[in-house]
């Protein structure tokens, strides 16, 4: 057995190697699979797909690799032949004319593999000759029940360990449901860049007799559910297979029966009889076909019947084969592919342009961009004078923006209102972008006045009669556009009177007078100054306002004299204006009374350069940035300074240039030379981004996103990284709705788990205090699975604490307890129970239930899991479900089973049945550490490779397991470091003894701990605001809910002076959340 010390190296070494698989959790743009298949002695022209860009990976026939060596059993014009140039050479060098594509091998296996070793020695070879043929990967087929036997696995995991080699395994609908088809896609799906799902042949094609559709998309009646390309790829989604993994295989062509005499054309359906096999027809034969034409709209396919023939043809056109493809791409499948190339009229036969699917498809890549809707409020803002036609706005995901804002509006002296110089230009780019996005396009709101002087505003807004037109013409222009509503944005300059705040308010009710429809969403901007000033009236904002942006990137002027930062968190003690930082702002706003909901915060992904007069070498400068005098002068020059994100990166790069951090305020700068940068960075984004959430902020806001590295300069692989870190980090949802323990509860609720642990019972800890009425389910903490089957208890306490809980059953009514139970530590112990004794532990895990009133099990077993045993516990499991759901529990309401996992489990598909899984009523994932400490909520920025709850959740999710099933398991204890680095386990009100009440915790957002110095050490706690936001993260997510791993833990007595159990509390009394 592992120790723990060889568990953690493990997953090190494991997390590594799963890196390409997790740490980028942008969803790829979709893919697009092309098949080139010359049949025997047919020569390939090598402009076949020149016109054709939109192809990710270009696919090179079916090689047969029955031999045992590996060796593909190439053609006569596979391979060279005399004087000709042989086909797959004249495949490759179509990589000039697309460079970024794939270029795979396609080969398949008819021929069974005798045994697991023969398997190896076919990848093996097979390996060597697609690198010494020049291939990028290889795509693979079997043709036959491969999929049955476990060595299908091996040959994929053998051909996967050569990670130059890109490697995705295809299957036809036609096996993908047959005996143990599914179990083995759950094992190779970790092996693959995709499972290329086959919609061409069906399990109807099983008999070539049998009547088909081709690619069917929906059911018509008569094709059954999991013939369809959406009942498939459903049914493999409970099996675990993400539809992130999935590329759907589509097919030119179609397919062509005759049928008997006795038979009427018009009334054949799929599933019916023809009078001689089908065959496979390419689109330039179907497209000569006569007859009457019938077009079937659940199917999505034309059928042509004349006289005794039937054909099923996938029609290359928008409202046929275009549907399926954007049907494909609305959900967020992997992408499609077509099969193949010379089947779709490549020489263009039918009257239209060669390879109609290929440009139809091509044409749907370039005009559509898969997206995510954005979960929380963020407003992204372009300006039309800084952004030119060079922006790469398609690089920008979509669900990066709630909103995106455009300077638009101008106030002139003259005409009120004019259109900004370039603003329409830009607008219509924007519209172009929003276009190809489906359905979740972000909202356009246009920006008025933020380049106008105060008394420009003030010239037109105090004339009643100016001011009306103004808004009259304001709403005409925007409901002439395709914005959804307009920013105004007085913040160039102050207010400065009582007359300013009164005509701002004026005008916003002018507008919604205006807005006769009430379609035009209004947004308006505040600046600090004219905030401190108090020149709005909050009251008002409040109730017509749909958001309120706090100007908070504009805390520091590059004309006032001494250095700072544009958009600190907190003051630094040498920073001269302690008001000017996010938390000041926004206690100026909230103690307004100002909904926290429409607040947003600003920040920006420009630079703000300063030259510091104070001498750089010195060590107080450089540990006290702030406050240090600036040079401030209009005649200095600003070309050398930094404006932008990747200029920042270049200048790292360099080495002409050192970056810092200030702890207190949460952000870098840059030193260079005399020279001094504010600027934000990934991890700056990312603090904020947590902050915000914990403190209930509406939004966020970024200002110039043209400078946020749009086309991922600095590491070539993620564009806008501040829009990408606040995606990441930011929290939005809802409070947790307390739920009724008089009721059972239902599916969909969010659960709250309380862990009690039985060992820690004693002294205070009695039974009679325990919080059940703020639980949906107490998970008592632990019995254990013993040799024979049976269930037992530590010992003889333990049991009397049991039997104290049963006692308070009447009092609990509908709450949940639930039996969590271990099934030992080692493997062979697990085989001596389930192997021999099965049957006996079912029984009493049941007599132990109702002895004891519980409502539901949890099993914990991982740590006694291995492949040797899996197949045992799955049985167990499955059983246990089914012996679960014929009677009801003590309390009346449905019986609960549900299996406890730690980080450590890896690969969960190797060992449990994930569509078991998904069947149960929730897993709990446990992410602390042997102390039982949590490991770090988000990776480490300087360690990204370090285990972290948000990494192995991630990695969960990819194997299937569905988010409203996971239950996240964190700790209420905190973690003690002596200074001999001994580390002990701490509980809340231990660490109130240790250090008083009043010890003041310094947060950290990305362990989401809080810490202290102790004269004995350092203590780590999870605090209130810590659990708060991990529960917001978790509706994001739309997880099944949260368990406190030891209730015990937390401050039971009431001695940290918050009450009792004041984490269990925070679950549902937030002030902040909405």
């Amino acid at each position: 057995m592992l120790n723990s010390t060889r568990l953690f190296l493990l997953l090190i070494s494991t997390t590594v190697c799963l890196a390409n698989q997790i740490d980028d959790e942008n969803p790829n743009s979709p893919v697009f699979y092309c098949f080139v298949d010359p049949p025997v002695k047919t020569r390939l022209p090598p402009n076949l797909l020149e016109n054709i860009t939109a192809c990710t990976h270009l696919v090179y026939g079916r090689i047969p690799i029955d031999k045992d060596t590996g060796f593909p059993e190439y053609s006569i014009t596979d391979v060279s032949s005399g004087y000709d140039i042989d086909n797959i050479r004249t495949f490759l060098r179509m990589k000039n004319q697309h460079p970024t594509a794939k270029f795979l091998m396609g080969v398949q296996r008819s021929r069974p593999f005798e045994d697991s070793l023969t398997a190896i020695r076919v990848a093996e070879g097979l390996r060597k000759q697609a690198k010494a043929k020049s291939f990028d990967g290889l795509f693979v087929t079997f043709n036959g029940i491969h999929l049955e036997y476990q060595s299908s696995t091996a040959f994929l995991e053998n051909l996967s360990k050569d990670l130059k080699l890109s490697l995705t395994f295809g299957v036809s609908a036609r096996r993908v449901f047959a005996f143990e088809a599914v179990r083995r896609l759950q094992e190779i799906n970790q092996f693959v860049e995709h499972v290329y799902l086959d919609m061409g042949e069906l399990p109807s094609n099983e008999d070539p007799r049998q009547i088909t559709q081709i690619n069917p998309l929906f059911s018509n009646g008569s094709i059954p559910f999991e013939e369809t390309i959406q009942g498939a790829v459903e049914e493999l989604s409970k099996e675990g297979i993400l539809p992130t993994r999935l590329v759907i295989g589509l097919t030119a062509g179609g397919w062509k029966f005759e049928i008997k005499n006795s038979q009427d054309p018009l009334r054949v359906s799929h599933g019916d009889f023809a009078k001689e096999n089908g065959n496979r027809i390419s689109y330039q034969e179907a497209c000569r076909a006569r007859g009457a034409v019938v077009y079937d709209w659940q199917v999505m396919n034309e059928v042509t019947v004349y006289r005794q023939t039937w054909i099923s043809v996938n029609l290359p056109v928008m409202k046929a084969m275009g549907e399926k493809m954007k049907w494909i791409l609305a959900q967020k499948f992997a992408g499609f592919g077509i099969s193949s190339a010379l089947s779709d009229d490549p020489e263009g036969q039918c009257g239209t342009d060669p390879l109609p699917a290929h440009r139809l498809a091509t044409q749907l890549f370039s005009n559509t961009l898969t997206a995510n809707a954005p979960k929380c409020t963020r407003l992204c803002y372009l300006d039309p004078d800084d952004v030119d036609d060079t922006f790469p706005i398609d690089n920008l995901s979509a669900d990066y923006c709630s909103h995106l804002v455009v300077r638009y509006f101008d106030l002139d002296l003259q005409r009120n209102v004019v259109v900004a110089e370039n603003a329409e230009q830009l607008v219509e780019k924007i519209d172009g972008w929003r276009g190809k996005i489906l359905d979740v396009a972000p909202k356009l709101l246009l920006s008025l006045g933020s380049k106008q002087t105060t008394g420009v505003w003030q010239f037109i807004l105090g004339n009643d009669f100016r001011r009306k037109e103004l808004a009259e013409e304001l709403v005409k222009l925007v409901n002439s556009t395709t914005a959804d509503g307009l920013e105004i944005s007085w913040t160039l300059e102050s207010m400065v009177s009582e007359f300013d705040k009164k005509n701002l308010k004026a005008l916003i009710d002018d507008v919604k007078v205006a807005d006769v429809r009430g379609t035009v969403e209004i947004a308006v901007a505040a600046s600090v100054d004219s905030s401190y000033a108090d020149f709005y009236d909050y009251e008002h904002l409040n109730k017509t306002a749909n958001l309120i942006i706090l100007h908070s990137h504009r805390l520091h002027s590059p004309s006032t004299p001494y250095t700072g930062h544009f958009s600190p968190i907190r003051a630094t003690s040498t920073m001269k204006n302690a008001n000017m930082t996010w938390q000041a702002i926004l206690g100026h706003w909230t103690a307004r009374k100002v909904a926290r909901s429409k607040l947003v915060l600003s920040l920006s992904a420009s630079t703000l350069s300063m030259q510091s007069l104070a001498d750089q070498r010195s060590a107080s400068s450089r540990q006290n940035p702030f406050g240090q005098p600036a040079f401030v002068s209009v005649l200095r020059s600003k070309k050398a300074d930094i404006h932008s994100q990747h200029e920042i990166c270049e200048s790292l790069k360099s080495g002409n240039s050192e970056e810092s951090w200030v702890d207190m305020a949460d952000v870098p700068y840059l030193r260079r030379y005399d020279q001094m940068v504010a600027y934000e960075n990934a991890r700056s984004a990312h603090i904020k981004a947590v902050w915000s959430s914990m403190e209930g902020v509406g939004g966020l806001a970024v200002h110039h996103i043209q400078h946020d590295d749009p086309a991922a300069v600095c590491d070539n692989k993620t564009a806008f990284p501040i829009l990408a870190a606040l995606r990441r980090a930011q929290t939005c949802h809802g409070c947790v709705k307390h739920h009724d323990f008089k009721k059972c509860s239902g599916g969909g609720e969010f659960v709250v788990s309380c862990r009690f642990e039985l060992a820690k019972s004693v002294p205070l800890f009695k039974t009679d205090i325990l919080p059940y009425e703020r639980c949906t389910e107490v998970v008592v903490d632990r019995a254990r699975l013993t040799l024979g089957g049976n269930v037992t208890f530590h010992d003889s306490h333990h049991e009397m604490v049991v039997r104290n809980l049963t006692s308070m059953r009447s009092k609990m009514l509908k709450c949940g307890m639930v039996l969590e139970i271990s099934c030992g530590d080692s493997e062979r112990h697990l085989n001596s129970i389930l192997g021999d004794n099965m049957t006996s532990a079912i029984e009493n895990v049941m007599k132990t239930m109702e002895k004891h009133k519980f409502s539901g099990i949890q099993l914990d077993c991982e740590k006694a899991i291995r492949r040797g045993n899996h197949i045992y516990f799955n049985t167990f499991l499955r059983k246990l479900a089914l012996k679960f759901e014929k009677s009801k529990a003590a309390n009346g309401c449905a019986k609960t089973l549900a299996v406890r996992f730690s980080h450590f489990t890896r690969t969960p598909a190797n060992y449990y049945s994930v569509s078991l899984l998904n069947k149960l009523s929730h897993i709990s994932l446990k992410m602390s550490d042997k102390n039982q400490v949590d490991l770090p909520f988000f990776q480490n920025q300087t360690d990204p490779k370090f285990p972290s709850a948000e990494r192995f959740l991630r990695l969960w999710q990819n194997f299937g397991l569905k988010p409203a099933k996971i239950v996240l398991e964190v700790s209420s204890l905190g973690e003690k470091l002596r200074e001999n680095g001994d580390k002990l386990r701490i509980t809340q009100g231990e660490t109130c003894i240790a250090v008083g009440n009043r010890a003041k915790f310094e947060p950290d957002y990305e362990t989401l701990t809080s810490s202290v110095a102790h004269e004995n050490g350092t203590i780590s706690l999870p605090m209130v605001d810590d659990l708060r936001y991990k529960i917001s993260y978790i509706k994001r997510e739309q997880l099944g809910g949260i368990s406190l791993n030891s209730v015990n833990g937390d401050d039971f007595t009431g001695i940290c002076g918050r009450g009792s159990f004041p984490l269990l509390k925070s679950v549902y009394a937030n002030q902040k959340c909405r």
